[in-house]
């Protein structure tokens, strides 16, 4: 009989070491478990004693699909200013699958898969604010929760040596698993801060650097920039994620959700805009730029609707997003589907304009090829997207980050999704760094732009707020 076939009855463990022994080479263990239903909020509470630092959330709209990771089997990072960290993060997520084995149902968004990001702009000078998060970085978890409508499932990854024991490795999985499980069962979370100072960084300096861009704008220069400051809070009491995560999800319900953990910072947001989502030959984007607050009088919101409908503005920057996005998906896919129209998507503090972009893929079509060319759109960079990104670095005064950049998860198959990293800042210790941008175009007021990032700033001020109240 054959090794390969004296392995199939065993168990993937005893496959993976059986495999590592005769290539003399560590494998990838991947087992995945159903197990029973786990608030996915009280799972990555339970990871902060034993993976505090390790630790990753990303869910979307109406919590479809959750995945929680604590824990690091594998870590993918490249510290770059170059465009190719996109092909770099691809090619050595398939190195490390060759050398994987797995057990257990394949389900969509369980199994091995990578959850991480990348910075908006890797030419960015660093600052302290982002020394944790570079220029992209992901993790294999150690455990991965996935909760979806149909059920929970437990993921556990590991690399085994040729010289590990198979047996000793299955009893300590068991334990770790039954002792996370059960912390997470238990829902213990702690409140943040109730109250912090907060720093506006240089609101003047950037109102004038919004009044330069107009000019050069109506010079034609370019078409649009898209220019972000900065809040910064410091409080008595450290900011707690997963107590911010708890009212972002609580508050923010057409939003996705995303925690990524690196070291002692958090990078945490909801964000209503898809980047890019890959499910087998199918390709899901969505152009999303222009804003307008809501208000609770029915009336007035109604007119604040039909003003971003109407404005002259916001159907500029909007189809400066559709424009770039539909070039794209025309350039890597097979067909594609446009509406003709935007439509309006509404969430707690904010209407967008919004269109919707399918496509099917071709064989050569990957997920982070298609965020690599989607990144940075106008409604984050601007256009052009090389003279933007320029002015952007030029003017702006700050390290953006991961703000504004793709953040998501990708799986064995290539199929997964990423998000624009926006409405969010970053958790540490004492202090959280908030940002938040708008498009400016030639006829942009300072001051009205000014206005509606002090709109964009309210969902995290109001989850801070209410993670201190819980």
């Amino acid at each position: 009989m054959s090794t390969i076939n004296q392995l199939e009855h065993c168990s993937g463990v005893e496959r993976a070491a059986a495999l590592a022994r005769q290539q003399r080479q560590a494998v990838l263990i991947s087992r995945t478990l159903r197990i029973d239903a786990v608030d996915p909020l009280d799972f990555f509470a339970a990871g902060t004693d034993s993976y505090g630092g390790e630790r990753g959330v990303l869910a979307d709209p109406g919590e479809m699909l959750t995945l929680v990771g604590v824990g690091v089997c594998d870590r993918i990072d490249v510290q770059t200013s170059s465009r190719s960290r996109f092909t770099t993060v691809e090619k050595e997520w398939n190195r490390r699958l060759e050398r994987l084995v797995t057990e257990g149902p394949f389900i969509k968004g369980a199994g091995p898969l990578l959850m991480g990001g990348f910075a908006f702009d890797p030419e960015q000078p660093g600052s302290n604010t982002w020394k944790t998060h570079l220029s992209a970085s992901f993790v294999l978890p150690k455990y991965l929760l996935t909760v979806r409508k149909d059920g929970c499932w437990l993921t556990a990854n590991r690399w085994i040596a040729p010289d590990e024991n198979e047996t000793e490795i299955a009893r300590i999985w068991e334990q770790e698993q039954a002792e996370l499980l059960q912390r997470a069962s238990q829902s213990l979370r702690d409140k943040g801060p109730a109250t912090w100072e907060v720093e506006e960084v240089a609101p003047q300096r950037w109102k004038e650097t919004v009044r330069q861009s107009a000019a050069d704008i109506r010079a034609g220069i370019l078409r649009k920039v898209v220019l972000a400051r900065e809040l910064r809070l410091k409080a008595a009491h450290p900011f707690v994620p997963e107590a911010v995560l708890s009212q972002l999800r609580r508050e923010q319900t057409n939003n996705y959700l995303f925690a990524m953990e690196r070291g002692n910072s958090c990078f945490v947001g909801a964000t209503p805009e898809r980047l890019v989502k890959r499910d087998g030959d199918q390709l899901l984007s969505a152009c999303m730029a222009s804003t307008i607050r809501r208000s609770e009088d029915p009336d007035e919101d109604r007119q604040l609707k039909e003003q971003l409908m109407q404005d002259a503005k916001n159907r500029e920057e909007h189809a400066a997003v559709v424009s770039m996005i539909r070039a794209v998906f025309q350039r890597e896919c097979e067909s594609v589907e446009i509406p003709d129209a935007p439509t309006l998507y509404t969430v707690r503090n904010m209407h967008h304009l919004f269109t919707p972009v399918t496509g099917y893929t071709r064989s050569d079509t990957t997920l982070l090829s298609m965020v690599g060319h989607l990144h940075p759109t106008p409604a984050m960079g601007g256009f052009p997207q090389a003279d933007a990104t320029a002015m952007i670095r030029e003017r702006e005064g700050m390290d953006r980050g991961w703000f504004a950049g793709p953040v998501g998860w990708i799986d064995r198959n290539g199929d997964g999704e990423f998000v624009v990293a926006i409405r969010s800042g970053v958790l540490r210790d004492k202090c959280a760094f908030l940002f938040a941008g708008c498009g400016i175009v030639g006829d942009s007021d300072p001051e009205s732009e000014y206005e509606e990032t002090k709109i964009k700033f309210q969902p995290m001020l109001s989850a801070l707020k209410g993670a201190g109240e819980e």
